[in-house]
């Protein structure tokens, strides 16, 4: 799901509208500017057009502040320097809300991260991220702490640091030919690094729930009354079809990104492709990682065909585009079922109101364009 900012525009929403009709276009000659703009609506998660500009209007009037002393102690442990304003709301995502920080040494973007991307996690990022940069990717510049360190906690939270950039949303699907070209040319960038790394694999990429699992969070979600549980229900015998779908780790293996998706990428001048998000980096396989940013990028809302072709061409013009099977997208699986299960649970039982809105946005929107075995042969196929 897309995210809206915390101080949205319309006048922003209406420019990405004719944007994405531009997109459309390219495989539909006569999609109209209306369904450009249902798109976006059921990209940021709502009904229509209307419900969007709705939705906008109550973060305008609802804009979150900061907890008492946030920027100042951030700024402290980070070398930031002196906050000369408040801090301003961006976004809130998965991983909690970020804040604009300005000081006398500049702006800054904060932002929290999940408990498991401790310090050593972060490192593991900087280390590609900064051989991405070398080799020409386009990445944001992290801020270290006092103690030299990429994440730090604050106020009961993990968070990191990095210099402000001036970029637009996080990328709107259907992604243009030219947009997936450029991603496929990055991720050949990044492949061709071909760094080994010998660090486990993160267990939410290998790890699949039993069936018992999902039997028990559909009781849930009927039990909490919730007006999706017989669609999840409807959608379990396609849970086992993809947990059949299996795959073994070869011993060899390299340094990925592992979540390269449009909502970790922003557009900067003349369009290119900067990435904002590095700290889920971990070992796996060229054909994992693609098979994975290829089920993000081209498969919703629906196949992306000229998108793929592109995306692969991109690739090429890097270095040769390997051998996909449908065990390449075994990762992609994964990660998928793990979100889809855990965006469930916590629409169930959310731990505050901005993750039941986030959540049970995101329940629904998984829900409606699910993964399917059929759909990863015809991404394959193409």
């Amino acid at each position: 799901m897309k995210l809206l900012p915390d101080r949205p525009s319309i006048e922003y929403l209406r420019k990405e509208a004719k944007d994405l009709l531009a997109v459309l276009r390219e495989s539909k000659p006569d999609a109209s500017l209306a369904e450009a703009q249902r798109a976006l609506a059921a990209e940021y998660g709502v009904r229509d057009w209307p419900a969007l500009k709705t939705e906008v209007e109550r973060r305008v009037a609802d804009t979150p502040t900061a907890p008492q002393g946030l920027a100042e102690e951030l700024a402290d442990v980070f070398g930031l320097g002196t906050v000369t304003a408040p801090a301003k709301p961006v976004m809130f995502t998965d991983m909690g809300r970020c804040w604009e920080l300005t000081t006398d040494r500049g702006r800054w973007l904060a932002v929290t991260v999940y408990n498991w991307i401790t310090n050593e996690q972060a490192e593991l990022g900087a280390r590609l991220r900064d051989a991405a940069s070398a080799a020409g990717v386009a990445a944001a510049v992290a801020a270290r702490s006092s103690q030299g360190r990429l994440v730090e906690r604050v106020h009961g939270e993990n968070w990191r640091v990095h210099e402000w950039l001036e970029v637009g949303p996080s990328l709107a699907l259907p992604v243009s030919a030219a947009v997936a070209r450029r991603a496929g040319a990055l991720a050949g960038t990044l492949h061709a690094l071909a760094t080994p790394s010998d660090a486990p694999v993160h267990g939410y990429l290998t790890y699949r729930r039993p069936e018992a699992d999902w039997q028990e969070l559909l009781g849930r979600a009927r039990a909490a009354g919730k007006p999706w549980a017989e669609r999840l229900d409807a959608w379990l015998p396609a849970v086992r079809e993809l947990r059949a779908i299996e795959f073994e780790l070869p011993d060899e293996l390299v340094l990925c990104h592992q979540n390269l998706i449009p909502t970790h990428v922003r557009q900067g001048r003349d369009g290119q492709l900067i990435v904002m998000e590095w700290d889920f980096a971990g070992p796996l396989t060229a054909e994992l990682e693609l098979g994975y940013m290829l089920t993000h990028w081209l498969l919703r809302p629906e196949l992306n065909r000229q998108g793929v072709v592109a995306f692969r061409d991109g690739y090429g013009e890097v270095r040769e585009w390997p051998k996909l099977e449908l065990a390449s997208f075994a990762v992609a699986i994964t990660g998928w079922l793990n979100w889809t299960y855990n965006a469930i649970c916590e629409a169930i039982n959310p731990e505050d109101a901005d993750r039941a809105l986030f959540a049970e946005r995101e329940a629904v929107g998984v829900l409606d364009r699910p993964m399917t075995r059929g759909g990863l042969e015809q991404l394959l196929a193409v």
